[in-house]
């Protein structure tokens, strides 16, 4: 933290304090839409487990066959990519009980820079690669991405109008491209896959050690590309749309694992009700 606070410092020396801070508050702003799509997959993920009633644990076991296991490749991937040694790794493991269903373990440096920023990415990875893997696996079978039909640009996109009536359009047309075996299997892989993406407690505290390296290096570059670069407006687009775009997939996972908590609990419900019926 002392490091990232030095940094704030050299800049704010360079440039006018007014339009540094400018800068920082729509860089927070940039920032906040992958993690509110986050948040929402969160919620979404809890509301579909808590949904499941006493099929719980059978049902994390049968979505973690591929989830879980796409979940820690995307750990040991990213943790490869930055330099950290893995030691282990369990990509599936059949004991809900313990509630770990796999893991990976890795060594690193607590003095290296490029090791605090592999921290972030690897806790953070399960996130963005499996909304990617989904993007990829509807693209595969004919099934339309939320990207052709809206973007998530901010926290106020979630409410409009637009957002609304282009989700639900989606949705229809997803559920009318449901009409081949590819697009069935394709639909649940990536329903097993975005009920395990959100990352673990365990996770979430590795990726804090790489927050402040990870700001030091995006303050530095939103800085130089906004003040110094020529084409500055051409690359802070592109910085934007990357990042709305991650965001979007991730809000795609998260709408996948509402509907099927939804549907799911409305069918705990009518099995119920025919139990006590039958009783």
């Amino acid at each position: 933290m002392g490091l990232f606070l030095s940094h704030v410092k050299v800049f704010r020396g360079i440039m006018d304090v007014e339009i540094l801070q400018l800068a920082l508050v729509e860089l927070g702003w940039v920032l906040s839409v992958p993690l509110i799509a986050a948040c929402i997959l969160w919620c979404a993920n809890e509301t579909y487990y808590r949904s499941l009633g006493g099929c719980k644990k059978k049902a994390i076991l049968f979505t973690g066959l591929v989830g879980v296991t796409a979940h820690e490749i995307s750990h040991a991937i990213i943790a490869t990519a930055f330099g950290l040694k893995v030691t282990k790794v369990v990509f599936f493991k059949a004991d809900p009980e313990s509630k770990t269903l796999g893991y990976v373990n890795f060594n690193y440096n607590p003095n290296s820079f490029i090791h605090s920023l592999g921290l972030l990415f690897t806790g953070l990875s399960p996130l963005f690669f499996g909304a990617l893997l989904v993007y990829f696996l509807f693209d595969v079978a004919g099934l339309p991405n939320l990207q052709s039909y809206f973007v998530l640009t901010d926290h106020r996109g979630l409410t409009s109008r637009v957002a609304i009536s282009s989700t639900y359009l989606w949705l229809q047309d997803v559920y009318l491209a449901i009409d081949t075996p590819l697009a069935i299997l394709n639909l649940i892989i990536s329903l097993m896959i975005g009920v395990h993406a959100t990352p673990s407690l365990a996770d979430l505290k590795g990726s804090i050690k790489g927050v402040s390296s990870v700001l030091i290096v995006i303050m530095a570059y939103w800085c130089v590309v906004k003040f110094i670069s020529n084409q500055s407006n051409a690359l802070i687009e592109v910085s934007i749309q990357s990042l709305n775009y991650i965001s979007t997939a991730i809000l795609q996972l998260a709408l996948i694992s509402s509907v099927a908590a939804i549907f799911l609990a409305g069918l705990g419900v009518i099995i119920n009700l025919i139990k006590k019926h039958m009783n």
